[in-house]
């Protein structure tokens, strides 16, 4: 039997997914990870087969977080299971040399699918990044009204602090969109997310 641990801080939704894996498939969801720290110490002491690993964790980037990952379960194959559907995230994933990449967005089959295609050995692109990395960089980035707003002021120069304070959020929200907003476009800093939002015309 297949075993599988999944990697995601939205417990409904990984609680869901767990669910659907069991009824839809022979494997078997072992545990539900909320933070990449628990993941990590879950890897090195069970080694799961297949680890579903979302992209934005709270503690960190699950792409950047990948080689960690193997060191402590090199037999676990990975699968980046997220809802970023940006050129740059993808490509960001594939060299990492994850096994596969799964929008959140997939069927129950295409999710069956994967899982079983990765833990026979071979990778698994699901079809809607793969038509996405066929565009290229002809794809912008998907941005929210709110991330927008968010990104003209970060251009602007405002600290997320002066930002949360004009939008009326809370810190810890606009931190999240800053998060969410580099993973889409790629962005390791802000310099470069300042730079890419110009030159890609997001402001």
């Amino acid at each position: 039997m297949i075993q599988i641990v999944i990697a995601d801080d939205h417990r409904l939704v990984a609680e869901g997914v767990s669910q659907l894996i069991h009824s839809q498939s022979s494997a078997r969801v072992v545990a539900i990870c909320g933070t990449l720290e628990s993941a990590v110490s879950f890897l090195a002491e069970h080694h799961p087969d297949i680890l579903l690993l979302d992209v934005a964790l709270p503690d960190g980037d699950g792409i950047d977080a990948v080689g960690q990952l193997r060191r402590q379960s090199p037999q676990t194959r990975i699968i980046i299971f997220t809802m970023y559907a940006e050129p740059a995230v993808i490509k960001r994933a594939l060299n990492n040399n994850v096994e596969g990449y799964l929008l959140k967005s997939c069927s129950a089959d295409e999710l069956k699918e994967a899982i079983e295609t990765v833990a026979k050995g071979a990778a698994y692109i699901c079809e809607e990044a793969r038509q996405i990395m066929c565009c290229g960089q002809e794809c912008p980035a998907q941005l929210t009204v709110r991330e927008r707003e968010i990104l003209r002021l970060i251009v602007d120069g405002y600290s997320q602090k002066e930002i949360a304070d004009q939008l009326c959020l809370a810190f810890e929200t606009v931190h999240s969109y800053t998060k969410y907003i580099r993973q889409k476009l790629g962005s390791p800093n802000t310099a470069t997310l300042v730079r890419m939002a110009i030159e890609q015309h997001l402001v």
